[in-house]
């Protein structure tokens, strides 16, 4: 199993909660235009005025890993989940990064680097208003 193979397969199912929740979704960038945060516009169809976030992983996903004291059984499986999600990412993808297009409902690419230089991650949608 590949390393996207991987990825997907722990991201299945998971929703990222932010003010609305929204599916992890695994891409590979097989553009012939190298990644970059610009190229992002072309995944998402934005106008290259929008603007781009960039945010570190941990801070990205401290929401989903955090566990409140009275959690529930169900609570505690979707944290352990992206935990193991997170685990995978750094695992198989260097250079993570997470970034953010937009404002309030904004395009969200959790990018880094696999073995063989392709770059590949996750998008999802977070909302913050």
């Amino acid at each position: 199993m590949d390393a996207m193979t991987r990825v997907a397969k722990a991201a299945d199912g998971l929703l990222f909660s932010s003010e609305a929740d929204y599916p992890l979704e695994p891409f590979v960038w097989t553009d012939s235009v190298p990644f970059s945060p610009d190229a992002l516009y072309k995944l998402t169809t934005l106008p290259p005025s929008t603007p781009i976030t960039k945010e570190e992983i941990n801070d990205f996903f401290a929401p989903m890993l955090h566990l409140p004291p009275d959690a529930t059984v169900e609570a505690r499986n979707r944290v352990k989940r992206f935990r193991s999600l997170v685990r995978l990412l750094r695992r198989n993808l260097s250079d993570l990064a997470v970034y953010k297009l937009g404002t309030v409902e904004m395009p969200t690419f959790i990018v880094g680097r696999l073995a063989n230089g392709t770059s590949a991650g996750l998008r999802t949608t977070v909302v913050e208003t």
